[in-house]
């Protein structure tokens, strides 16, 4: 079976089975990255960040997985004592933590990165910080989280590389009875995926890390379906096109999720928006609405619910089980929640040009019927069902026979196309 057509087929299904059944469950971990050193540095921060995480106001990562950047804070040792409270604090909260090292222009020096990962597992040799909650088969563990993305001529095969080195760094760390052992987790974006797929280079990725993040950034209003963003640059398809191939590669006892841009962007804040992209001004500031807080509220809390319920019940076991969806970042999520401005973030209403030049907002793109991806509901869709299913082409109602049923069927629809 094509591989994009049994992602798709399986999604559709599983929606159809969400329809008609409650089988289908809703509930899934939410985590969100911080780039901020502010909760690890001061103790008013910290406490501000501890609530902020553990408030279950909707849309919430209490409980959830808590990825830290932590790299250049934790160089030197002098901070050790900051960071064991950070932990313990967070911890207590009963969420998953990763202890991150980013470098998002990575031009290949995998010795960069196995340095700042060796100062990260030289804290977790000593550290002592009380876990609860960060606890493996071994006693105390902590994630680390790489966001290394290759960027000009490196390759997605170098990056396999540099992360089997650092899976040898923290097997050595593990092997050594560390204060806490470590796990690995990494960011991936789309086009590493893409490469490390289409070169059957995932197998050995799997071996090495825990779990896979995509980046499925600038893709979330238009979570389904064909789209393009108000940066001029067309992105072919939303957040869930891109988590459904990464599912299907991820080997039991492992984990996948996926990552959702809050922010306008970096310095093009005003300006083109790319991050969040596909009419920024739409969900940031909706010009229908008199809420926006509520309206962007309900738009990211619907599109995870719209997206988990793509999956089957199997698929969803493959996702991390306290965030199936990491949200990007801490300094943007307020936006989404309740207003409240927290250290670092942005403004939450846009300015200048955000446009709204999609038609993917107010409301989320996408269908569970179209099949093919081309955006249009139509016979063929169904001929690519019927192949599929080895059912024959005017079976509309797909029990292997054409008889009166499927005229029926027909005449119950006739009439125009809402």
């Amino acid at each position: 079976m094509n591989p994009e057509i049994h992602h798709t087929l399986t999604r559709s299904i599983a929606i159809l089975a969400f329809a008609s059944s409650a089988a289908a469950s809703a509930t899934y971990g939410v985590g969100m990255m911080n780039w901020l050193t502010q909760p690890i540095m001061f103790d008013a921060e910290r406490t501000n960040f501890v609530n902020f995480t553990g408030d279950t106001t909707t849309p919430s990562v209490a409980g959830g997985w808590i990825i830290q950047e932590v790299a250049d804070t934790i160089q030197g040792g002098a901070n050790y004592p900051k960071v064991d409270a950070y932990l313990t604090a967070v911890d207590a909260g009963g969420h998953t933590i990763s202890l991150n090292y980013g470098d998002t222009d990575w031009q290949g020096d995998a010795s960069t990165v196995q340095a700042n990962v060796t100062t990260i597992l030289d804290y977790l040799q000593v550290s002592t910080a009380t876990l609860t909650t960060n606890i493996g088969p071994q006693g105390p563990t902590i994630d680390i989280n790489l966001d290394v993305e290759p960027k000009g001529s490196t390759t997605a095969a170098e990056w396999a590389s540099m992360i089997s080195g650092v899976s040898a760094l923290i097997q050595t760390h593990n092997s050594g009875s560390p204060a806490v052992h470590a796990t690995l987790s990494g960011f991936i974006s789309m086009s590493v995926q893409n490469d490390l797929i289409s070169n059957n280079l995932i197998g050995s990725v799997w071996n090495d890390v825990d779990t896979l993040i995509v980046m499925a950034y600038r893709n979330l209003p238009c979570f389904s379906a064909p789209c393009v963003g108000t940066d001029t640059a067309p992105c072919g398809d939303g957040f869930m096109r891109w988590g459904l191939p990464l599912v299907d590669t991820v080997p039991s006892g492992k984990h996948c999720a996926i990552a959702l841009e809050l922010g306008l962007g970096g310095s093009d804040i005003g300006g083109s928006c790319y991050k969040i992209s596909f009419g920024a001004t739409g969900i940031y500031n909706q010009p229908q609405s008199t809420d926006p807080q509520t309206y962007r509220r309900n738009f990211l809390t619907q599109a995870m619910d719209e997206g988990w319920n793509m999956l089957s019940a199997a698929q969803q076991q493959k996702f991390h089980p306290a965030g199936a969806f990491i949200l990007h970042s801490y300094q943007w999520l307020s936006c989404f929640r309740d207003g409240s401005q927290v250290t670092g973030g942005g403004a939450c209403s846009p300015t200048g040009a955000c446009g709204d030049a999609s038609k993917c907002v107010p409301k989320l793109a996408g269908h569970a019927a179209d099949v093919n991806f081309d955006g249009v509901v139509n016979a063929l869709d169904l001929a690519v069902v019927h192949e599929e299913l080895q059912t024959c082409t005017h079976d509309s109602t797909l029990d292997n026979t054409i008889d009166i049923n499927d005229l029926l069927n027909l005449l119950s629809l006739w009439g125009p196309c809402q």
